[in-house]
């Protein structure tokens, strides 16, 4: 007779290390950056009455066409991704995902193939639950079928919200979806907003250990608004929370602090610095959510800095600490290239949110940097090389009002 319980046993394992494999697919060794739909064009269903907002094949299109064509690619962004509001409101009688007949006339497989013409990557969006927040079809009960079904469509990346369940169910279900996706052999990025509805929705703490075995990125804090007051609440809660969510941070697996908002007229020039030299400070996502036509000049020059992006891109992926010195705060980033295989370079962004410019003194050996050899100062937004100095020298630094001088160090 066989030994159930064993086979049990070996089925448990079998299973779970089907589950454990989704973080370790290969994907977003360093974090995405691309385009979302939902900070800007939201819900953008009514084509006819609001065509300047409308979620449609014509503007994922032409997203990939301003990335393929603007050097946007070339800078590093890749994936374009539609969120909630794409799909028909019923499933077809095989229990399939159905696009919105009038909007995506050619289906989503024809998108991908566009998308993947241009050497770019495509992305979607689902719910755990039984409808997604904006009640379009969700997945539960259709994990297995949506899975398959994303993966025949040809998506690369997929965000799964958590909207309308209970902390019980989440906590099994994004692992359980996980598990279906990597089923499929196709590599798909998966983007879970699992500790964000554990958090903030059931008032209980993120199971992050856990979290990071079983997503690529993952959203911690609440949604950004186009304002300036968003971004400065989402600054300040990562470097709140930073002793408990930099550990599980790292290639492969990543917070997400949520989009850019450029194009929008939400930001002054000094802003949109620090909004992209905090986040590339972070080492996370930079997924822009716009119309791409009003991208201001100022705006993409940031974004298509590739000293900048490299600062985003480490392969290190070491997300930056934040020192507070008065009204300054101080993120310190070891990075790459090292000398010797044994000293880093490191990035340091002085960002200032206060009223009024303010002068700090900061020497670089309190913040780890130790190459006896020294160091050449480059400002990262000047793009010029500012001076060599020993790491027991200081640097006298005046910060303007509401911006951020970022300087990389490069051992001597």
């Amino acid at each position: 007779m066989p030994d159930y319980n064993n086979i049990v046993r070996a089925m448990f394992f079998i299973s779970l290390f089907g589950y454990a494999r989704v973080l370790e697919n290969g994907l977003v060794r360093t974090p995405p950056m691309g385009w979302m739909s939902w900070g800007y064009y939201m819900c953008g269903t009514d084509c006819e009455q609001n065509p300047d907002k409308c979620l449609d094949e014509k503007l994922i299109l032409s997203v990939a066409d301003t990335f393929y064509n603007e050097g946007y690619q070339e800078a590093g962004f890749e994936y374009i991704i539609i969120d909630d509001c794409w799909s028909e409101h019923h499933r077809d009688k095989d229990g399939r995902l159905v696009p919105d007949r009038l909007r995506f006339p050619n289906g989503m497989k024809y998108i991908a193939d566009y998308i993947h013409s241009r050497n770019l990557k495509f992305g979607m969006y689902t719910n755990v639950a039984d409808v997604t927040c904006m009640r379009y079809p969700g997945s539960k009960g259709h994990f297995k079928v949506d899975a398959d079904t994303f993966a025949q469509w040809g998506v690369d990346y997929l965000k799964v919200d958590g909207c309308f369940v209970g902390e019980q169910y989440l906590n099994n279900a994004y692992i359980h979806f996980g598990g279906y996706l990597n089923k499929t052999n196709r590599p798909m990025v998966y983007s879970c907003s699992w500790p964000y509805y554990i958090e903030f929705i059931h008032n209980r703490k993120p199971d992050y250990p856990t979290i990071s075995k079983h997503c690529n990125l993952w959203r911690n804090y609440h949604d950004v608004v186009t304002s300036w007051s968003a971004v400065k609440n989402i600054i300040q809660h990562y470097e709140d929370e930073y002793s408990g969510l930099e550990k599980y941070h790292g290639p492969g697996h990543w917070n997400d602090p949520d989009m850019l908002i450029f194009g929008t007229d939400s930001l002054t020039e000094a802003q949109s610095k620090i909004h992209i030299s905090v986040y590339a400070m972070l080492s996370a996502p930079l997924l822009l959510s716009c119309d791409m036509t009003r991208v201001k000049g100022y705006e993409k020059n940031l974004l298509l800095n590739l000293d900048l992006m490299a600062i985003a891109q480490d392969p290190l992926g070491i997300m930056a600490r934040p020192y507070r010195i008065d009204y300054i705060t101080l993120w310190v980033k070891p990075r790459m290239p090292r000398k010797g295989d044994i000293y880093p370079s490191y990035s340091f962004a002085l960002v200032n949110v206060s009223g009024q410019k303010r002068t700090i003194t900061v020497r670089p050996s309190n913040y780890g940097l130790n190459c006896t050899d020294g160091y050449s100062v480059m400002d990262i937004f000047s793009k010029r090389f500012l001076k060599n100095i020993t790491f027991e020298d200081s640097i006298d630094v005046t910060v303007p009002s509401e911006d951020v001088i970022l300087y990389t160090l490069f051992p001597l």
